[in-house]
């Protein structure tokens, strides 16, 4: 029985991590069942009845199968026997791990979000059965990139352990420095230190040495040794931070010079590895045990396949499923899925180390429903059997970004990231059932729903999708936005579980808003079909929003855009004059857009402004143009910000990049 347990013991040379696991256990302990437990630190003689924690020697007496070593960082092992329980782990974070599965599996303790802990009421008298479970993780390395899930105390209840802001007493992580870990190239050799007296430093682009928006000359001797100074550099700087990033820029623009070109024969990976393979030779020894990573990224995708030999044992690649992919289809299970499922099984031929960069987010609409459950829990036992060490699961990241059903996606991910053969459907189910109450029976109504359209063959989803996706209709918006209501309802005596459900609500308040509008025209005045129903909706969702601090609904986009917008479409407004303004809206656009893809790279398309696109496409609203050039956002980088691209482009930014001007 618990009750008979009163102690919790660790060894007298425990780390600080082991001696934070003994604490959680007794605060979490003493919070389900009353029970007191204290923490002794005593290496020989321990009570009859009592946890012990991490590698202390007792183990080998009490449960001599338990092998510490073999966990490695992550991995635990509980043992319930005699009167004891054991949970072994090492000094950095299998402890921690070990005592929050415990917790977990044993008393039902819940750590839902960064705020949200579950705590039932446990009989002090709960009889523990013997038992024996080893864990180890399915990935070495994990991530999702929510800014709540990299929260210090929040990343071991999930068992993350990529993080910039782990601390160690805590378990640590496999830190990175976010300045360190992508599109680096600049940072390594930066233009505005030396492209003045060395051009030749970066890349050659149809006769031009570019000293914004290029890359650096991969095959520059002075090259490499000023980007391997830096690593050494940054290392030294930061000598807890496990890897850093040898990437290139956030654009295209690679070197064709006649030396980049020999290299290259044809696929700039060649090029990109042969810079990274000598960087990682030149701090091998003067840092074990350190990596360096790269990005297979847009132009560097492909891997070469007569590459000759491995890749360095102190360099990861990581591969990324950027578009064109369909991201509610498996790896393996769509022709657009092909390039990628080829590349990255030829990654993992050359390479020692791969991890994959699988997209996670629709960049265009975060609080828009995006329904990649399956496919993704699919992706990750795939993952696993391919032999991939570590997988991050990219979400928005940043202030003010929140993306739909947040907290049930980063939980329900987290525990499949540890274990893919968990059962998805049982996960959803066991996190909404806690977290939203007695809500919970109408909000499972809508999940289920939204999971049911990843399925349906006319989907087709991916990282920039918008509107064009054909998962979302009107009619099963407004079902969704009746269920959700008639649960903020039940729930409305309960402030922290409305919180919750207004949450949800606020993901299909924002699709509701952003699909195409109905308009009527009576006595010379256009308005929206659904005038009032829409102003209670965007009254509800501007409410949220505020409540919740959302500042921004798309990659670098701030809401404050589409509010404008919809207020605007909130309102009555002459016919007249908007049909005279939809013209001179159509002819600016169409130049501009006309203008800017001949200058647009290969990898961004010039991506339209959704709504202005929609607009057009569904017979070009004059009242939908005149709520888009209120927010005067088109959707390119912006010019001569190095490492820093901007999917919007307005008016006056155009007029800068282009010449002769457009109108």
């Amino acid at each position: 029985r618990l009750s008979d347990i009163s102690a919790i013991i660790l060894a007298s040379n425990h780390s600080s991590a082991q001696k934070f696991a003994a604490e959680q256990l007794a605060h979490h302990v003493s919070s389900a069942t009353g029970i007191s437990l204290k923490i002794i630190v005593e290496d020989s003689s321990i009570p009859s009845s009592c946890f012990v924690l991490g590698d202390h020697p007792a183990i080998k007496r009490l449960a001599p199968e338990i092998d510490v070593p073999s966990l490695g960082d992550d991995g635990f092992w509980i043992v319930a026997r005699a009167g004891c329980i054991v949970i072994a782990g090492s000094g950095t974070r299998g402890t921690i791990y070990g005592v929050y599965s415990f917790l977990e599996q044993c008393l039902g303790i819940k750590f839902l979000a960064p705020e949200v802990v579950h705590v039932p009421r446990v009989d002090p008298k709960l009889g523990v059965d013997e038992f024996t479970r080893k864990e180890l993780p399915a990935f070495a390395y994990r991530a999702i990139t929510y800014l709540e899930a990299m929260d210090p105390d929040f990343c071991p209840t999930q068992k993350i352990n990529l993080s910039p802001f782990a601390e160690p007493e805590k378990g640590g992580s496999y830190r990175f420095s976010p300045g360190k870990m992508t599109h680096t190239f600049y940072a390594l050799v930066p233009p505005d230190k030396y492209y003045n007296d060395h051009p030749e430093y970066f890349s050659l682009v149809n006769g031009e040495r570019l000293q914004a928006l290029g890359q650096l000359c991969l095959t520059n001797p002075d090259v490499i040794h000023i980007a391997t100074e830096a690593v050494i550099k940054w290392f030294e700087e930061e000598p807890d931070i496990m890897t850093v990033g040898v990437v290139q820029n956030d654009w295209t623009n690679y070197c064709q010079c006649e030396r980049c070109q020999q290299v290259d024969r044809g696929n700039p990976a060649r090029t990109l590895l042969s810079f990274c393979t000598a960087i990682a030779a030149a701090v091998k020894n003067r840092f074990p045990g350190k990596f360096i990573h790269t990005i297979a990224y847009t132009y560097t995708e492909n891997f070469p396949a007569d590459w000759n030999g491995k890749l360095p044992d102190n360099m990861i690649v990581v591969v990324c499923n950027m578009y064109p992919y369909r991201s509610n289809k498996p790896i393996d299970g769509d022709p657009m899925n092909v390039r990628y499922h080829e590349n990255l099984l030829g990654w993992l031929k050359i390479a020692r180390h791969v991890f994959v960069w699988h997209y996670f987010v629709d960049f265009t609409h975060y609080l828009a429903p995006y329904p990649i459950w399956k496919t993704i829990a699919a992706d990750l036992k795939k993952y696993r059997a391919l032999g991939v060490e570590g997988v991050l699961l990219q979400a928005g990241i940043g202030l003010g970004v929140y993306q739909e059903l947040q907290e049930l996606k980063m939980w329900v991910f987290h525990k499949l990231l540890w274990n893919p053969d968990l059962d998805l459907a049982v996960l959803v189910h066991e996190f909404i059932k806690v977290y939203y109450g007695k809500a919970a029976p109408l909000v499972h109504k809508y999940i289920d729903s939204l999971m049911s359209i990843e399925d349906l063959p006319e989907v087709s989803l991916h990282l920039y999708v918008g509107l064009e996706g054909n998962h979302i209709t009107k009619d099963w918006v407004i079902q969704c936005q009746a269920w959700l209501e008639q649960a903020l309802e039940i729930v409305k005596d309960d402030p922290a579980v409305s919180e919750r459900v207004e949450k949800a609500l606020l993901g299909i308040d924002y699709a509701y808003l952003f699909m195409p509008v109905e308009y009527d025209v009576v006595m010379g005045k256009i308005k929206p079909v659904d005038l009032d129903r829409r102003k209670r909706i965007l009254a509800r969702f501007v409410a949220t929003a505020e409540k919740f601090k959302i500042k921004s609904h798309g990659e670098q986009v701030p809401i404050s855009a589409f509010l404008d917008r919809q207020a605007f479409i909130c309102q009555e407004h002459n016919v007249l004059a908007i049909a005279e303004l939809a013209p001179l809206v159509y002819k600016m656009m169409k130049s501009m857009l006309d203008k800017v893809k001949a200058h647009a790279d290969e990898k961004h398309y010039f991506k339209e402004n959704d709504f202005a696109v929609s607009a057009l496409k569904r017979g070009f609203n004059p009242l939908e143009l005149v709520g888009f050039m209120t927010a005067k956002r088109f959707a390119v980088y912006e010019p001569g910000v190095p490492d820093n691209w901007h999917r919007w482009l307005d008016v006056e930014t155009t007029r800068k990049l282009l010449n002769p001007p457009v109108p």
